[in-house]
């Protein structure tokens, strides 16, 4: 009878350490054991996104007739370029954690079949659906560089001004020629020219002329363009780090690499919130559950030698700590556990 009930007990037993979810954490370049399946917690990176802009400055060939024959001010002298840094943004992407790697038991009641992660193998949910989404680079991606070529349109100079014998005596037709065009579009605006157009035809005359005249007069006042890129910096910071030096930035050479000692520096600084060591204790009454992050939050500073350019607040789960559900929390199929991009508790139902 003694026996009997020996055997019953040892089959209940084992039936319930069948039926608890076994967790092994994995060290870097570990061999994942068989009937196993894998996942990661994952670690911040901060991306730093630098938008800087290309002025590209060229003189006309008559900015010294500008402020004879057409009154113009302010007009590029001579062709220049510089660069200056139009934006700079602060965004955080989650990439696995090679140091929290975890692999749990598959068995007929284990929750292994039920773990949901995202691309990268980053654990996203337990015994639920959710939408998952990986971190992705397309908000983030350099703009293309564009053709930086600048050229001035002769074509539209009369037949007189092209035959002109001085420069002097070009540049005073071409401005006489920008002034008929300006007569002629108030004739169209005040209804002086008895032609008959609808409105969409008239619209169509003035935009031509209002081409025309822009075109002509950059060949005195110059033109001015605007071509904007985007430079791309990853860290990844272990600890608390103060003015790191990021790129560096040069008006005549734009965003370089932070060994280029030929630009100004852009820093960087985490300062991370004091998080109390976790609990030895604790740790191991756990240590065979769901891993998942303790995380505290810390500030990112860029700034430069001029001041604060940017900021922002995110998570830092390599700052913290990687602690485990009870193995015995997930005996009952209906519990399911939804983790932040962090991987840390969303919540728990």
């Amino acid at each position: 009878m003694n026996k009997i009930l020996l055997s019953v007990l040892l089959a209940t037993c084992a039936a319930t350490a069948v039926a608890q979810t076994n967790v092994v954490p994995l060290g870097k370049g570990s061999a994942v054991p068989q009937n196993h399946v894998v996942y990661f917690l994952p670690r911040t990176e901060i991306v730093v996104s630098v938008e800087q802009q290309k002025v590209i400055r060229r003189a006309g060939r008559f900015a010294n007739y500008a402020k004879r024959f057409l009154s113009l001010n302010d007009v590029v002298i001579k062709d220049s370029s510089f660069y200056r840094i139009a934006k700079v943004d602060i965004t955080d992407r989650q990439i696995p954690d090679s140091t929290k790697r975890y692999a749990v038991s598959i068995t007929p009641k284990s929750v292994a079949y039920k773990i949901k992660t995202d691309k990268q193998g980053i654990i996203r949910s337990v015994n639920t659906d959710i939408a998952v989404e990986t971190a992705s680079d397309s908000a983030i991606r350099g703009l293309s560089s564009a053709d930086t070529t600048s050229t001035f349109d002769y074509s539209l100079l009369e037949q007189a001004a092209l035959e002109a014998t001085s420069e002097e005596k070009t540049a005073q037709l071409v401005a006489r020629q920008i002034l008929d065009i300006r007569e002629s579009r108030a004739d169209l605006l005040s209804g002086e020219d008895k032609g008959e157009f609808d409105v969409n035809s008239l619209n169509k005359m003035l935009e031509k002329l209002d081409a025309a005249e822009r075109s002509l007069t950059e060949l005195f006042a110059g033109k001015t363009q605007y071509y904007t890129e985007r430079k791309i910096f990853r860290i990844v910071p272990q600890q608390s780090i103060t003015d790191e030096v990021v790129c560096r930035f040069s008006p005549r050479l734009g965003v370089v690499d932070k060994d280029d000692y030929a630009g100004e520096p852009i820093y960087i600084s985490v300062k991370s919130a004091d998080m109390p060591a976790p609990s030895t204790a604790a740790s191991k009454s756990k240590k065979n559950g769901i891993y998942y992050n303790i995380a505290p939050e810390a500030t990112v500073v860029v700034s430069a030698l001029s001041g604060k350019i940017s900021e922002g607040k995110y998570l830092f789960p390599q700052f913290g700590y990687a602690t485990a559900f009870p193995a015995k929390m997930f005996d009952k199929p209906t519990t399911s556990v939804v983790l932040t991009k962090y991987g840390t508790i969303d919540y728990i139902k």
